[in-house]
């Protein structure tokens, strides 16, 4: 598939789950400075972009939402990475906050079994910030703070240490 109809694709679903076309073209790109945020997980753990061992770690940002079967899909693939991979990658699961609850949402992790943290976008303030125009989307912020990795696929442990001198360079 080429790009372009991958973003027509993308483009097309954001507009079906009503997230408008003023996003469209303000997506974070590759190489931009990711923006920070600061939230609290589903177990209230208080977590910030720039305090999630940024600088040390690498960090994949998830956006998910219950509602979504690819998403459900991309657990187990999550979880691996987080087995194999979360002494040195920092691992936020998002939930997107659009048709979903925070109950909702830690009921989804714990009957999944997502071992790694959860926050709820109350409010979608982070996903807005971001862009996220569908889900599941990832993304990964290398310890320089810039973003380094934009998909609607989790990388496989592989791809991520194949990059990794560009995920870790200062």
């Amino acid at each position: 598939m080429h790009l372009s109809s991958l973003l027509t694709k993308t483009w097309l679903i954001g507009i079906l789950l009503g997230f408008g076309t003023t996003q469209v073209n303000a997506v974070a790109e590759l190489g931009d400075k990711a923006p920070n945020f600061s939230a609290k997980t589903l177990a209230g753990q208080p977590v910030s972009l720039l305090h999630s061992n940024m600088g040390e770690k690498p960090v994949l940002l998830i956006f998910w939402a219950t509602w979504c079967p690819n998403c459900k899909r991309e657990i187990p693939d999550v979880s691996d990475l987080y087995k194999e991979m979360g002494d040195r990658l920092s691992i936020l699961a998002i939930n997107i906050g659009i048709n979903d609850t925070a109950d909702k949402a830690g009921k989804y992790k714990y009957k999944h079994s997502m071992k790694y943290p959860v926050i709820f976008d109350e409010g979608s303030h982070i996903t807005n910030t971001y862009k996220i125009i569908g889900t599941p989307t990832q993304i990964i912020v290398g310890t320089n703070g810039t973003i380094r990795y934009r998909g609607i696929k989790t990388p496989t442990s592989a791809e991520i240490k194949g990059h990794w001198a560009e995920l870790t360079a200062k």
